[in-house]
């Protein structure tokens, strides 16, 4: 009888692929030739959750990285995730299985110019498990997708300080075929929590990543990493960017003309005073947009109040301009903005027609910039609550705007909220708006989704 070791190797991976790790792990066992074999796939996605008290397996996985570093050119999906929070405190990570004289080796083989503060946060039970984070992420190469979250960054440098040796120094192996890649360091309370923007900036010199979310803080002064200046992001895709005001992305959308896709998360982080208004504008924010209005196909604003939001305080801030110049974006299909006043004199909502480009098919909306609780029309509060009133002239103008204007446009979306303090949601507008948008004959669909 054949061996299973005879059949084409096409044919044992079409096998493996379907297998769940466990017995990907068993497979391994069972012989070399099949372990060859195996390993590819049981090294392929590699993931771990920590939320700054569980006991983890990251330690046992390095350590057989470490002694097999062939292995490392499997890890072709890598995720350290957890929960959002910034942590003050943490408790020391429990290290009974971690073999740190292999680990301080590694390090020391790097030859990093950091070296002996990585090995001194190795040793430390307090910072163990952002020395091996960066370890793994020191060795990765060939990896296609990375996520990296909060819990591995909380504001400690080694992960940041790997990134910008990978990056920009040329210390470290360089990551060769990274496509989507996650920074997602959410702001704490602590300002040394929040010093992220040298290591956030360097990503955008990544050459082969298309796809790019991260969240980075706004400097005193902004100024590329390198002495040549911007990078090259003709590759880039797709950006999902939070935190950042309009200036300092105005540098990176200058860079990154053929942009498709723009998700783009504005946070109030500290409340208006007399000598800084802090004035949200949102014909600055258009203007931020112009180097991509021949290439973005999806746009989405949004406001959020940050970590203010948890002391329940809301934070009114003055808005002035609208989005009427996204009107020459010819090729946006999704958009997502806020509804804005017609003008700093003039409550009324502007028309859809007045901003939303002939190409969109999808438009959601929310009403962050009308709460009139919080400052009259033009100041923001986060908090989404809609009134009929606003709402509905704009669904049937549009409608009787058609065929000459917004032919393309299929559903309207109206952002839900019904779950923070002291928000409303739009939960009595559905009722009230339900019976009568089946009346209307709009042309395209209306429809509520959940924040």
């Amino acid at each position: 009888m054949a061996s299973f070791s005879d059949i084409p190797r096409e044919v044992i991976d079409q096998i493996l692929k379907h297998l769940p790790r466990s017995s990907l792990a068993i497979v391994c066992l069972a012989s070399k030739s099949l372990r060859r074999c195996a390993e590819p796939f049981l090294y392929s996605t590699v993931t771990f959750a920590w939320n700054f008290q569980d006991s983890l397996l990251i330690a046992p996985l390095l350590a057989t990285l470490v002694r097999r570093p062939e292995l490392f050119k499997h890890l072709d999906v890598v995720i350290l995730e957890g929960m959002l929070e910034v942590m003050d405190d943490v408790l020391p990570m429990v290290t009974y299985n971690v073999p740190f004289d292999e680990f301080e080796a590694a390090i020391r083989k790097t030859k990093t110019s950091f070296s002996d503060m990585w090995v001194e946060k190795l040793r430390s039970a307090d910072t163990c498990i952002y020395a091996l984070a960066a370890l793994l992420i020191a060795h990765l190469s060939r990896t296609t997708h990375l996520t990296i979250t909060t819990p591995w960054i909380n504001g400690q440098p080694l992960v940041g300080k790997v990134i910008q040796a990978k990056i920009l120094s040329g210390q470290l192996p360089q990551f060769e075929r990274l496509k989507q890649l996650k920074y997602l360091k959410v702001r704490g309370r602590m300002g040394k929590y929040n010093r992220i923007f040298g290591e956030t900036i360097s990503l955008f010199y990544l050459p082969t990543v298309t796809h790019l979310e991260v969240i980075m803080t706004n400097p005193k002064i902004f100024q590329w990493p390198v002495p040549t200046g911007e990078p090259n992001l003709s590759h880039l895709k797709s950006l999902k960017i939070g935190w950042l005001c309009e200036p300092f992305l105005a540098k990176i959308l200058a860079a990154a003309r053929n942009l498709e896709y723009l998700e783009w998360s504005w946070e109030h982080h500290s409340p208006p005073n007399s000598s800084d208004p802090n004035i949200m504008d949102f014909d600055k924010i258009t203007e931020t947009l112009q180097p991509l209005k021949d290439t973005l196909k999806s746009f989405a604003y949004t406001m959020n109040l940050g970590v203010e939001g948890d002391l329940l305080d809301h934070l009114p801030m003055p808005v002035q301009g609208n989005f009427r110049h996204l009107r020459n974006f010819t090729r946006l299909t999704h958009l997502e903005v806020p509804l804005t006043p017609r003008s700093e004199t003039d409550s009324t909502l502007l028309a859809l027609a007045d901003f939303v480009p002939d190409s969109v098919e999808v438009l959601t909306l929310s009403s962050a910039a009308l709460n009139e609780e919080w400052g009259g029309p033009g100041a923001w509060a986060d908090d989404d609550d809609f009134k009929l009133d606003d709402v509905l002239p704009l669904l049937e103008a549009a409608a009787d705007g058609r065929p000459a204007r917004l032919t393309r446009l299929r559903s309207v979306v109206l952002l839900d909220d019904e779950t923070g303090v002291g928000r409303h949601g739009i939960g009595d507008l559905r009722r009230q708006i339900g019976d009568r948008i089946k009346k209307l004959d709009l042309g395209f669909e209306v429809r509520f989704k959940a924040i």
